[in-house]
C-alpha cells in the first residue's frame, strides 16, 4: 500500500481493509430483493404506496454506493499538527496532534455494546477498531445531518496503521515543549 502525500499532507485510507464494501454489497442486495417484493405486495394495496416504496429503496441504493466510495475519497488527513479522522461522508473530526494524550489499541467490542457518548467511533459498528486516541481536551466532532457533539476519544481504523501511529508519533516527538 503506498501513502499519498500531496502539499504536505499525508493521505491514510481506510476503506480497504474495512468491512464497509462487503457490508454495502449485502444489504444492497437485500435492499433490491426487499423492494422487489415489496413493491408487489404494497401494490395489491395501492399502486402510488409501491411506487413510494420503490423509490425511497433506490434511494437507500444510492447512499450505500456513496457511502462506500465517500470513504474511498475522503481518507484520513495529516496535515502539519492536524489529524482528520473521517468516515466518509457520515461524519469527521479535526484535531491538534498536540492535544493527543496517548494512543492505544483500542477494545474490541461486539455489536450489541453501548458505545461512550464521549467517543467519536469512525468505523461501522461491524469493523474492529485498531487505536484509540485519548485527548486531553474535548474535541467538536461533525456528523451527518449537522450533528456536533463534544468528544474525548476518538477510535479508528486505518489500512496502514502501523504507519500512521508512526506519522502521529513523530509530530507530537518534534514539538514536545509545545504538547505541555
Amino acid at each position: 500500500m503506498k501513502t499519498l502525500i500531496m502539499k504536505g499532507n499525508e493521505f491514510f485510507t481506510y476503506h480497504k481493509t474495512s468491512q464497509i464494501k462487503t457490508i454495502v454489497i449485502v444489504f444492497s442486495i437485500i435492499i433490491a430483493i426487499e423492494g422487489a417484493l415489496f413493491h408487489f405486495v404494497i401494490q395489491w394495496w395501492s399502486n402510488i404506496a409501491a411506487w413510494i416504496f420503490t423509490v425511497l429503496n433506490i434511494y437507500a441504493l444510492f447512499y450505500l454506493v456513496g457511502l462506500y466510495h465517500s470513504t474511498r475519497s475522503l481518507p484520513h488527513v495529516i496535515k502539519q499538527d492536524k489529524l482528520i479522522i473521517r468516515l466518509g461522508y457520515q461524519s469527521s473530526i479535526e484535531l491538534d496532534i498536540r492535544n493527543i494524550e496517548s494512543i492505544i489499541n483500542a477494545k474490541q467490542g461486539g455489536i450489541e455494546d453501548k458505545l461512550p457518548k464521549d467517543t467519536y467511533y469512525s468505523l461501522l459498528k461491524m469493523d474492529s477498531p485498531q487505536y484509540e486516541i485519548i485527548l486531553k481536551e474535548p474535541v467538536l466532532m461533525k456528523g451527518s445531518y449537522g450533528r456536533k457533539k463534544q468528544v474525548n476519544r476518538v477510535v479508528f481504523r486505518s489500512d496502514q496503521p502501523t504507519k500512521m501511529l508512526d506519522r502521529i508519533n513523530r509530530i507530537r516527538e518534534e514539538n514536545p515543549s509545545e504538547m505541555e
